[in-house]
């Protein structure tokens, strides 16, 4: 971009020159008014052939011959050298487009976020620091560029759209996170991704309360109010500060010797079908299971030692270096 920008300038100020240039000459030479000097300079420059506007004295013709020769050159080789960067632009951004393109389709269990703004631009920041597969879906080209320097996946495109909700793999994505500025057009993409993904998890953004029940009705699997959830926040900072600054701290922090972390069974892990006590994970590991989620969507919470663990199972647990233990 910004080789580009110095191209353009760099053309710009040498036509202004060569122009300068002409038209000074033909009016200290010829005595012509500033407007047929520049109109001759123009015509000369851009090799139309139309000829003079009257006969042209010896000096004025060797002017104009060694304007031809320099300033002719001088212009074809500034024009040459701005289309080949603008084609060479092209030629990168399309090459870039077709690798940005693949990658994408190579992901799977991704997500796809909707809307870079501030609360998007934040959400983007903590998935790519747990090493979340992600796609990013902005129309504005600033912060497209801006993702594109920091090597995020990302399409200058209307989420809206199913053509692009397709490029983006929402067909064998995990979930998107629905984040334009407004409900309305939150519900329509909504209302797409469910129709292509009918598994797809979908996280809204509700800018009004009142538009809860519809985008769960429309089929959101959860509805955030950032205004409202704001709210919750400082309510419990002011009640449970203590409390707050546990869960902040264990759940949004990576060099903190105890995390929380969430993992789902799979049918070929060692714990399952086993219970609690037989995994050993608080035994072996220091690893405290704090709540389990069941396929069904139920929640146990504390659960016993006597607890069976199922393929699935979705584990809420707390312990050190959850990271380097894989489930």
């Amino acid at each position: 971009m910004e080789k580009t920008r110095s191209k353009i300038v760099l053309f710009l100020a040498s036509l202004f020159a060569l122009l300068a240039v002409g038209t000074a000459g033909f009016m200290a030479i010829e005595r012509m008014p500033f407007l047929d000097a520049l109109f001759l300079t123009v015509i000369t420059l851009s090799t139309v052939g139309y000829g003079t506007l009257k006969p042209l004295s010896v000096a004025g013709k060797l002017f104009t011959i060694a304007f031809i020769m320099l300033g002719v050159a001088a212009f074809s080789y500034h024009v040459t050298q701005l289309f080949r960067v603008l084609v060479e632009k092209g030629f990168m951004e399309a090459l870039g487009a077709r690798r940005m393109s693949k990658k994408i389709q190579d992901l799977h269990d991704h997500y796809i976020v909707c809307g870079h703004g501030r609360i998007g631009s934040t959400v983007t920041s903590e998935l790519r620091r747990k090493g979340t597969p992600l796609v990013v879906l902005e129309q504005n080209p600033k912060l497209v560029a801006e993702l594109e320097a920091e090597g995020v996946l990302v399409l200058q495109a209307d989420a809206r759209e199913e053509s692009v909700l397709k490029q983006a793999g929402v067909e064998h994505a995990k979930g998107l996170i629905a984040l334009l500025p407004s409900d309305a057009d939150n519900l329509y993409l909504l209302l797409a991704a469910r129709d292509l993904n009918p598994d797809l998890a979908i996280i809204v953004r509700a800018n009004d309360p009142a538009a809860d029940k519809r985008l769960y009705k429309a089929g959101a699997s959860h509805v955030i109010s950032p205004h409202r959830e704001g709210g919750k926040r400082i309510a419990r900072m002011i009640l449970n500060p203590n409390v707050t600054n546990f869960i902040e701290m264990a759940t949004e922090k990576d060099d903190l010797q105890l995390q929380m972390e969430e993992f789902v069974v799979k049918p070929t892990s060692p714990i399952a079908n086993k219970t609690l006590t037989e995994c050993g994970l608080l035994r072996k590991h220091r690893i405290l299971v704090v709540a389990i989620k069941r396929t069904d969507a139920t929640m146990t919470f504390n659960p016993e030692g006597s607890t069976l663990i199922h393929p699935g199972d979705a584990l809420i647990v707390l312990g050190p270096a959850i990271k380097q233990f894989m489930i």
